[in-house]
């Protein structure tokens, strides 16, 4: 059931005021004025997936191990990495996801400013359908993860959000029911009214989501894993297939696939019934590893999605730097890998086998990938900075400026 719009931004300002006075005066300030990137029409991305890879993921694991990650490591070749993401924070899950999407701090895991979805579809318009965010389950531990398509800020909301698909609402367990839900039963239950659906568009959603509840997508997570009983490394698996899907069907302008079952390296502390840690972790790497990689080849497979086609992938944090005395992997604050981890993209705009050493931040994701699919920097609540050093040559964009939490330039 939608959440009632009136509620959430009840509980926001109840969330800002617990910050008071100047604290919550300065958090919730406009960004500073500051000279934007030049506009740019030429850039060739049309379509982009943006991969959160969730739950606390190292480079040491990945972008710094080729032979354990293989994926990552062909794709490094092909597009521009960034080894210095840093965040402030390296825990509560559900807030760094928002200070992704947002590109500011926040106090609430719901969305209080724009997120990238409301700048860039109420930039270039079209079809709720254009504009889609997937996740593997609806909550995860206290964390929702479907409930960050649309913010409650006054230049965004809901009518310029995302069509939100959970995996584990459109595949429940179990077998199908009998009889099975009518297409329109599967969008009111999938798909939050208030996205702006015509009749057409709506149309084409019931025809797609009974296609595919049909097709039951019950994907394992790779073939480097055998966990596929299990419904969050399920879900993951599933948001890349769907997410194939949307590309070949619908030609989406932005899909964000935000990703949960990598917080295995330190569950076995009697959250679950299974034993979880360390070497189940480093499984769960590779397989996510593949997962990346079979999309990055489907889009490459494709000759109109080669040319047109952007991937951007950012952990939320890191985890610590050695693993614990009971087989564990954290992420604590003051651990240098729980709070720098990297930034990958590939695609038709990006420097190729380029690799970026100086220090960027994680609220930079949201205004790159508006200037991304605008060619403008127009994601004015953010206090990141758009990654200019990532773009080809030919474009010849301004410096890169590292920012503060407050929009303010860091000196060198």
């Amino acid at each position: 059931m939608s959440m009632d719009r009136r509620r959430f931004l009840g509980t926001a300002a109840a969330a800002a005021a617990g910050l008071g006075g100047a604290g919550a005066q300065r958090l919730f300030a406009a960004a500073p004025e500051r000279v934007g990137t030049v506009p740019d029409r030429s850039l060739r991305t049309k379509h982009l997936v943006v991969i959160l890879y969730g739950n606390g993921c190292r480079k040491k694991d990945t972008v710094e191990d080729p032979e354990h990650s293989p994926h990552m490591a062909r794709m490094m070749r092909a597009g521009s990495v960034f080894t210095e993401d840093f965040g402030e924070t390296a825990n509560l899950h559900g807030y760094m996801y928002t200070e992704m999407l947002t590109g500011r701090e926040t106090v609430s895991e719901h969305p209080l400013f724009p997120t990238w979805t409301e700048t860039v579809r109420k930039e270039l318009g079209g079809s709720p359908n254009d504009y889609w965010m997937l996740q593997g389950v609806s909550y995860y531990r206290s964390w929702v993860y479907d409930r960050k398509h649309w913010s409650a800020h006054p230049d965004g909301g809901l009518e310029f959000g995302a069509n939100s698909l959970t995996m584990n609402k459109l595949f429940p367990d179990g077998p199908p029911p009998t009889p099975r839900p009518s297409p329109a039963e599967l969008v009111r239950r999938n798909i939050e009214p208030g996205l702006g659906h015509t009749k057409a568009t709506l149309k084409d959603l019931e025809d797609w989501l009974a296609d595919a509840a049909a097709r039951r997508v019950d994907t394992p997570a790779s073939t480097k894993t055998s966990l596929v009983d299990r419904e969050v490394p399920l879900g993951d698996g599933q948001c890349f297939e769907i997410a194939k899907h949307l590309l070949r069907d619908f030609r989406p302008k932005l899909i964000t696939i935000q990703m949960l079952a990598l917080d295995d390296a330190h569950a076995d502390a009697g959250f679950w019934d299974y034993d979880t840690d360390y070497e189940q972790y480093r499984r769960h790497i590779a397989a996510t590893d593949e997962l990346i990689g079979n999309l990055h080849d489907f889009i490459q497979n494709d000759p109109y999605l080669r040319e047109t086609t952007s991937i951007l992938l950012r952990p939320e944090c890191g985890r610590d730097d050695e693993v614990n005395v009971y087989g564990q992997l954290h992420h604590s604050q003051g651990n240098y890998y729980a709070h720098n981890v990297w930034t990958l993209g590939v695609g038709p705009d990006f420097r190729r086998g380029a690799a970026f050493g100086e220090q960027v931040m994680r609220r930079d994701l949201c205004p790159t990938v508006v200037y991304l699919l605008t060619g403008r920097d127009i994601a004015r609540h953010v206090t990141g900075s758009v990654r200019t050093q990532m773009f080809r040559e030919e474009h010849r964009l301004p410096p890169y400026v590292l920012r503060d939490r407050f929009g303010n330039p860091v000196s060198a």
